[in-house]
């Protein structure tokens, strides 16, 4: 396969990791408590929002190491980025970078087949002893972005010759800034509406 194909393929995984990357790190700023005034005032606006950028890196995560099933069509992962790297280092170094990973993808996937992409009854009967079994912590979801960077990042330099650095840190930052912008927005809002209110002599 010529490069620009391969390029292709990289670039697609590489967008995918870019949203899990922004819905990780937005959805770690929404968890800020001083935000639950706002939260509480448009509840229904924000508990989707909160639920839908979970829901993206969680289903996210495990696309990204999903194995095409053989006599089905292949789905672009990096399982399939891999089948272009030749056997040797690069490879293995790749290898051994997934690995480290293994058990926290596992509960990741689990996750996804058991409570997002199915509701399995044992698992809704105690919910409780299914976090307690299979955790997803964040710190740990961090590790992971962190590594599947770097692994993006070898299967780019061992397929190309001239290889793109690329860096997903600028999503921790700049998705909290413009959570940070539009909460406090709709906090001077809220104040200036209870400024005026008081000004009319109403009781909001």
């Amino acid at each position: 396969m010529k490069n620009n194909e391969i390029n292709k393929y990289i670039t697609k995984i590489r967008n995918n990791l870019e949203n899990i990357y922004n819905a990780f790190y937005l959805w770690k700023s929404l968890r800020n408590a001083e935000y639950n005034i706002i939260y509480n005032k448009y509840k229904y606006f924000w508990g989707i929002v909160i639920v839908s950028v979970q829901q993206k890196w969680l289903l996210g995560i495990p696309k990204l190491f999903e194995e095409s099933r053989k006599g089905s069509r292949e789905v672009i992962s990096i399982p399939f980025l891999l089948k272009f790297i030749s056997e040797g280092k690069d490879k293995e170094e790749i290898k051994k970078e997934i690995d480290k990973q293994k058990s926290i993808l596992k509960n990741i996937k689990i996750w996804r087949n058991k409570i997002l992409a199915h509701q399995d009854k044992i698992v809704v009967d105690d919910i409780k002893a299914f976090y307690k079994e299979y955790p997803v912590k964040g710190k740990q979801v961090e590790l992971l972005l962190s590594s599947i960077e770097k692994i993006i990042g070898r299967i780019n330099a061992a397929t190309n010759k001239m290889p793109i650095i690329y860096c997903y840190s600028r999503f921790r930052e700049e998705s909290k800034q413009d959570l940070d912008e539009i909460v406090s927005t709709l906090m001077k809002d809220e104040e200036r509406g209870k400024q005026r209110g008081k000004g009319s002599g109403l009781n909001i």
